[in-house]
């Protein structure tokens, strides 16, 4: 049976992003919760925290605005990446130096923003605010969201020296919060082992590849605050499954949506044209690793990273571990699916013919 090993920090640094989303996207949280007995409560929650917590400044809205997905600037770029780094000390501190290379994170909110530029108009960007600024007045992004990009870009050192200050204030407050209400960590914690996790989330994530090989580990992080989170990532000696404390009371739930919603969420995926040319690809290939992708569509590495999350995100693409590669390949399962869903729009469904 493979190792469980718990790590704090994950589920820590996850809450600390977390504090700032829900501030930028509050009525998306609100939107995301089940419509049941529970919302009204869980509305109330999301509200508590906020109000526990304090002011965000308007400034960091460039860093945790959530454009197309739930997933906002400095999780993709400065959280997700890192989470083979996750089981070696990747920590506040680490995290924090990270951000602290200017040059490089100007470079990764260009390429946020603009996903689609290559290397050259990349560099063509940072050094030029006219090229910079044509490129998001065309861009299809709202008025709102464009007077923010440029208002950051004419002077960025205040809103990152902002970024800096507001993290380390809200770490402070993040680490009292979890010395208050440690119990509920180690309580799940307790309870937690690799065949009732299994068990438990058996029709959301497929845990049983970590079976094949004993050395893999399942290294697992709970979240205090997001308490109904759940993400897993697949790591080179294993998985990291992230889990907010309460997640099993989301279980039903979230089995549903997957069930309800796989149309909604491919059609909302596919409507960027670079994920069906990866579709494309996986049918020709079999299987692809991300440096596949940046070679082939001349991507960066995180916009590669980007698109494949997506669409492994939605259940299009499944995902494997061989060695130290992440190894992504068409779910047919999933379009099979689909097809279901499909057919009650077709003249077949009532016996007619086209």
């Amino acid at each position: 049976m493979p190792n469980v090993k718990f790590l704090k920090e994950p589920g820590f640094l996850y809450d600390l992003n977390y504090l700032f989303y829900l501030n930028f996207n509050t009525q998306e949280c609100i939107d995301s919760l089940a419509t049941d007995e529970k919302k009204e409560a869980n509305v109330k929650y999301l509200k508590e925290i906020l109000q526990h917590f304090g002011d965000i400044s308007e400034d960091l809205y460039v860093f945790y605005h959530a454009v197309g997905n739930d997933h906002c600037f400095i999780s993709t770029h400065y959280l997700d990446p890192y989470k083979d780094q996750f089981a070696n000390g990747f920590d506040f501190k680490e995290f924090k130096k990270l951000l602290s290379d200017t040059d490089q994170l100007m470079k990764n909110i260009i390429r946020y923003y603009l996903s689609d530029l290559s290397e050259d108009e990349l560099a063509e960007c940072m050094d030029s605010n006219t090229k910079l600024f044509a490129r998001i007045k065309e861009s299809q992004y709202s008025s709102e969201e464009k007077s923010h990009l440029y208002e950051f870009f004419i002077n960025p050192a205040p809103y990152l020296q902002t970024l800096q200050y507001e993290l380390i204030e809200k770490e402070l407050l993040l680490s009292a919060y979890y010395k208050e209400n440690v119990d509920k960590i180690i309580e799940v914690q307790n309870r937690t082992t690799f065949d009732e996790l299994c068990e438990t989330v058996r029709e959301i994530d497929d845990l049983s590849f970590l079976n094949q090989d004993n050395n893999q580990v399942l290294y697992t992080s709970f979240c205090l605050l997001n308490k109904f989170h759940m993400q897993l990532f697949f790591v080179s000696d294993g998985a990291v499954y992230l889990l907010g404390y309460d997640y099993t009371s989301i279980i039903s739930e979230v089995v549903n949506a997957k069930r309800t919603h796989s149309l909604d969420a491919l059609c909302s995926a596919l409507s960027e044209s670079n994920r069906i040319k990866i579709l494309k690809l996986l049918l020709e290939r079999e299987e692809v690793i991300c440096k596949d992708l940046e070679r082939i569509f001349n991507f960066s590495g995180s916009t590669a990273y980007h698109h494949i999350t997506i669409l492994t995100r939605i259940g299009a693409v499944k995902v494997r571990n061989e060695g130290k590669n992440i190894l992504y390949s068409l779910n047919r399962k999933y379009f099979d699916h689909l097809i279901g869903q499909l057919s009650e729009f077709s003249n077949k469904r009532n016996g007619l013919q086209s």
